[in-house]
């Protein structure tokens, strides 16, 4: 385990084309002793990132979607990035001068850095009302949503109605995507004539930024595809349609004529603009519009944090906002940005004056554009086509890397205080000398509080009054002194911990917080307090382990705060790996015994309230083989606490027909189940293989054979499944994921058949989206009295498997 002290973050906002490079570049070994010491993190607003040279192929048909679209997750489990799937809102810069810190929209504390890089594209230039109703182009990801919607909605139309689409914006980009999009759709629609695309230029000329004869070429073509080109246009709003719910109004001015169009899309392609919070909240220096200004270093006017792609203007001249030039900014980037922690003299990047532009025209065909050349031609497609798919594969097929390092560059950049760090790393005190110093405790432990009380100021009434502030927060006591529960409740206790295996500590903290409280709501009990057991990995700079402890306990308190219960206090310490744990004390509703996990009878039903499979989902996240897409969904489901879940169960609709409960974790759904069953009262389960929910990028780990590394201890408990060989045989993945341990797992329920699909109705109305009914509860063969040989063969068959 990597056990080197942290020196310095840095951080990347978004995920475009240099953004790519860098992440892919940093993953290799040519960059690891470099990287040494520095803590990676992307903060994006999307997991799947799509490549623009690709998208007018993807519009035609040519490409599939994840053809033409970048899994970051993998990239930065290839790289060693932290992954923060999130939305950034703002840059403040430290008083010093020096980093700063990053804001997101997710409600986290900022994120810190020592160097920045913003690579966020850009948006078209909208028109002044009406925005709602059109397409933009950019960001790329929302079109490529939207342009699904429309083929699906065009392929199952029979009203033989015209499909009218209109493209605003005649430069390459919107001439490209207007020819794509009206291949496309011709192939869809049977009929002639029931296409009608037509493209709104500015300008005399479409392709202003290109020669003549491209234009021509173009002018020519448009034509033999009978796409009209409205010319001097400048749209100026879209409304909705009166008369029909699909079709939008292109209100526009045709060589100063006030005029207007019905289209059933309308999709925006016009000049670039800046993402809006740039305009309103940047910390450097802009452009009027708000592109961030940067040099021939790609930095800012604020040394450490710097720009590319599409969101940027450099100084010594404009490009255009084309992918070519994000992507060669990419390596210029990479080094800069280690550069300037190294302390190193920057790069500069001469800006090429002149780039070869391959325009395809919809049909495999394509029109190149260099200077005053142009040229046409299938062989021109096949070309891009080649260099793009070749593009693409390099970022997916990525090398197996070693991890062999000695000292790293970083540590020698910082002088003798750090270097004498590193050395004394392997030998970092144990006991109380792990412990986080006092003034970086006070801090983080302040930044919580103050965030706790402004949420308890605008929250809804606490779901569990009896959870106010323990006085130890407020006074730094040494023990934290709380309320008792109500009379005659009966107090519960537990306690989980367990270490990250995920690289964003916000959601590692509300994920522990929700799989530590899953006991109580397991029980039927309210969660009262939390004492947390953090540990911080090894880093010299306190501002660094402050930042991770605030983020990973903020995360941890909104989860306990939205169930009712306080974060009383903990202990933390430096360790080699992110870590965190909570024992959480609660009680149960007085005349209430609790739900316990043994109580089921024979037709009684088994409710699951959440999928199954994080644990190999996570190991082949850790691999680099799992899609960011399974990765998310499995995310935001472990976030889902089950204090919902719980407090249905107890509602007197159904607290009666409940006869035992508890929550999937470690042990697997199998495991925990046969916590459940009573081999002596001969009480058994059958469950429904078909019924059961599995998320996808689970069984896609098994597909692989990856599993969590507790996969085999708890397949053990497969000797209780009278027929799991057959089962292994028919679902050999499904069958060895019913072992899979689960973090934030769902609730177990066994209860009266005739309340179960009320209750998984309910359920799924409170958020539990993939509830079901997974089984029941069946009798088996109980022991004889004498017992024997032949009785630990019943003991080992409770379980029965079925379809």
């Amino acid at each position: 385990m990597d056990a080197t002290p942290l020196y310095s973050d840095l951080v990347l906002i978004g995920g475009g084309h240099a953004h790519v490079n860098l992440l892919k570049m940093y993953g290799m070994e040519e960059y690891k002793d470099r990287l040494k010491g520095i803590r990676l993190t992307l903060i994006t607003r999307d997991v799947s990132t799509p490549y623009s040279g690709m998208l007018p192929g993807y519009v035609s048909g040519h490409y599939t979607h994840e053809q033409c679209h970048l899994d970051l997750s993998l990239l930065c489990s290839h790289s060693g990035f932290r992954l923060i799937h999130a939305s950034a809102t703002g840059i403040e810069i430290n008083e010093s001068g020096k980093g700063g810190s990053v804001t997101v929209d997710d409600g986290r504390p900022p994120i810190r850095f020592d160097a920045l890089s913003v690579d966020i594209g850009s948006s078209p230039q909208y028109c002044s009302t009406g925005s709602s109703h059109i397409t933009p182009v950019k960001p790329i990801d929302g079109f490529a949503h939207r342009w699904s919607s429309l083929v699906d909605r065009v392929s199952s139309d029979v009203s033989n109605e015209i499909i009218k689409v209109a493209v605003v914006g005649g430069g390459a980009g919107g001439i490209e995507l207007t020819l794509a999009i009206n291949e496309r759709l011709k192939k869809i629609v049977k009929g002639e004539g029931r296409v009608e695309v037509t493209v709104f230029n500015r300008g005399g000329e479409i392709l202003q930024q290109h020669n003549p004869k491209v234009r021509e070429i173009f002018d020519r073509i448009l034509k033999e595809r009978n796409v009209h080109v409205v010319r001097n246009a400048t749209a100026t709003s879209v409304t909705a349609s009166t008369s029909n719910s699909n079709t939008k109004t292109l209100h526009y001015t045709h060589n100063d004529t006030p005029t207007s169009s019905l289209f059933s899309e309308i999709i925006w392609c016009t000049s670039a603009s800046s993402q809006p919070w740039l305009r309103t909240s940047a910390p450097f220096e802009t452009t009027d519009d708000g592109f961030i200004l940067v040099d021939d270093m790609f930095q800012t006017s604020i040394p450490g944090i710097f720009a590319a792609g599409d969101c940027c203007h450099n100084r010594s001249g404009s490009r255009p906002k084309a992918g070519v030039f994000a992507v060669r900014a990419g390596p210029i980037l990479r080094d800069n940005m280690l550069n300037f922690l190294m302390g190193n003299k920057l790069i500069e990047y001469v800006l090429q004056k002149e780039f070869l532009g391959l325009i395809s025209t919809g049909d495999k065909y394509a029109v190149a554009s260099r200077g005053s050349f142009a040229l046409e031609g299938a062989f021109l497609w096949k070309l891009k086509d080649e260099i793009d798919v070749k593009w693409m594969k390099s970022y997916k097929e990525l090398p197996e890397m070693k991890v062999e390092l000695d000292f790293p560059e970083i540590a020698q950049s910082k002088g003798a205080v750090a270097m004498a760090a590193f050395a004394e790393a392997p030998m970092r005190c144990g006991g109380c000398g792990a412990k986080v110093g006092a003034s970086t405790l006070s801090r983080v432990l302040k930044a919580v509080r103050e965030r706790r009380h402004l949420q308890e100021q605008n929250a809804s009434p606490n779901p569990n009054p009896n959870s106010s502030i323990p006085t130890s927060l407020s006074s730094m006591d040494d023990c934290a002194v709380c309320p008792p529960p109500p009379r005659d409740c009966m107090t519960v206790h537990t306690i989980d911990f367990f270490r990250s295996f995920i690289s964003d500590p916000f959601i590692f903290g509300r994920i522990s917080a929700v799989h530590s409280l899953s006991d109580c709501h397991a029980m039927g009990a309210l969660p009262q307090t939390a004492l947390a057991l953090a540990v911080a990995p090894y880093a010299v700079t306190e501002s660094i382990t402050e930042d991770t402890l605030i983020a990973m306990l903020s995360g941890a308190s909104d989860a306990l705060f939205e169930e009712g219960c306080a974060l009383a206090g903990g202990h933390t310490c430096e360790g080699a790996e992110l870590s965190l744990g909570f024992a959480v004390n609660g009680y149960l509703p007085p005349n209430f015994p609790g739900f316990l996990k043994a109580g089921g009878q024979p037709t009684n039903k088994i409710v699951l309230t959440k999928r199954v499979g994080t644990g190999a989902l996570f190991a082949a996240e850790m691999r680099g083989k799992v899609n960011g897409i399974f990765r998310t969904e499995a995310i935001n489901e472990m976030c889902k606490s089950n204090g919902r879940a719980a407090k249905i169960i107890t509602d007197p609709q159904f607290v009666e027909s409940v006869k035992a409960v508890t929550d999937v974790t470690g042990f697997g759904l199998v495991g925990h189940l046969l916590e459940m069953l009573d081999y002596e009262a001969g009480i058994g389960a059958k469950l429904e293989i078909s019924k059961i929910p599995f998320f996808d990028g689970a069984v896609s780990a098994a597909k692989q054979n990856i599993y969590s590394s507790l996969q085999k201890s708890n397949e053990n408990s497969r000797r209780a499944v009278k027929n799991h060989i057959v089962v292994a045989k028919t679902h050999p993945e499904k069958s060895r994921l019913l072992y899979d341990p689960q973090t934030a797992g769902g609730l177990l329920i066994i209860m009266e058949a005739e309340m179960a699909e009320a209750l998984v109705s309910s359920m799924k109305d409170s958020g539990y989206d993939n509830c079901a009914v997974i089984g029941e509860i069946v009798a088996i063969e109980k022991p004889s009295a004498n017992g024997g040989e032949e009785d630990s063969c019943v003991l080992r068959k409770l379980v029965e498997v079925v379809e």
